[in-house]
């Protein structure tokens, strides 16, 4: 019998990845906690690839300013698409990603004006601050702020309450899933209609490099302990649960219940796979619709560099599927 084949990149994906390969070998290797050494290099990255996202000239930028608990001022961006209904449209409330300490929504601003046009609805997208320089319970409230002030104005900004979904990739995956279970503790009214989490990060006790993922993984276990370490400091990865940690952590949530219908999709080789199977198992074991994908052989944040492969191709057919239904409310 053949020996099992290893853990690898889906072929057409490494050819189209080779070249971020090759340059990612000759970074030095950060060390855990290392939030600014990783700032520089990831931005840098984000900078390189947003030049290669084609523009949505049909997509309409406007910034709202609100109010976050503590009284700051934060930027919630409305990316309207022409064909977006004026008067009670569904809409998507949107997270952007960034390893908790990372990205902005000027910084997506491309890749979510694309969203917008592809879902044909408004998107929503909260500036929250970032750890380490505002740790949780910041990041998930300023989010939470974001969404109770798009039901507040909802007429205003032209949004069926009853059709909104959240929607967050990465750490904004994560706080995506938070902020569903604060609306659900909460009793926001109406509930949310949807959650759309993309290879979310929801389990700050991910703290060990898996060794068949780490080799090929874009996000590794030492950028993980940085961005967890950030957000809640000591107790990250620990007993030491502190108030709200499941909004951080959404893993941690003692019940799953009562959450809205949800998709999840994750790659093979991302080391936030086992903690999304993980999540997604237990919604359905408490009652929660889901639609949950693994695609073998992608990694961690795959549509930046192989978009034009096979199977990622194939991925973003099953997003568009997935928009499409909750436009028309299926």
């Amino acid at each position: 019998m053949a020996a099992p084949k290893p853990l690898s990149f889906d072929r057409e994906f490494a050819a189209a990845a080779a070249a971020m390969a090759e340059a990612g070998a000759s970074i030095p290797q950060l060390p855990a906690g290392d939030v600014e050494g990783r700032r520089k290099f990831f931005e840098q990255f984000f900078s390189s690839r947003s030049s290669m996202i084609p523009s949505a000239p049909n997509v309409t930028k406007k910034e709202h300013q609100i109010k976050a608990d503590d009284g700051s001022t934060l930027l919630l961006t409305e990316f309207r698409p022409n064909s977006a209904a004026s008067t009670a449209s569904p809409a998507a409330f949107y997270i952007h990603g960034g390893g908790m300490y990372l990205g902005s929504v000027s910084g997506f601003a491309s890749s979510i004006a694309l969203k917008a046009e592809a879902l044909c609805l408004p998107i929503f997208a909260i500036g929250y601050r970032l750890a380490p320089e505002h740790p949780h319970p910041t990041p998930v409230n300023d989010c939470y702020a974001g969404l109770t002030w798009l039901h507040s104005h909802a007429e205003e900004v032209g949004v069926d309450t009853t059709r909104i979904m959240i929607y967050g990739e990465s750490a904004g995956g994560g706080l995506a899933a938070g902020v569903a279970l604060m609306a659900r503790d909460r009793k926001l009214d109406p509930p949310l209609a949807f959650q759309m989490l993309i290879y979310p990060m929801l389990d700050d006790r991910n703290q060990k490099p898996i060794p068949t993922i780490e080799p090929h993984a874009m996000w590794k276990c030492d950028d993980n302990i940085t961005g967890w370490g950030a957000l809640l400091g000591k107790a990250a990865g620990s007993d030491e649960v502190v108030e709200g940690h499941e909004y951080a952590a959404p893993s941690r949530a003692k019940s799953l219940k009562g959450l809205p219908p949800t998709y999840i999709d994750v790659g093979g080789l991302d080391i936030f796979v086992a903690e999304d199977c993980s999540y997604a198992t237990r919604l359905v074991e408490e009652g929660v619709q889901v639609e949950f994908h693994l695609y073998p052989g992608l990694p961690h944040g795959f549509e930046m560099t192989g978009a034009k492969t096979s199977i990622v191709k194939g991925v973003m057919a099953n997003r568009q599927r997935v928009y499409d239904e909750f436009r028309r409310g299926v």
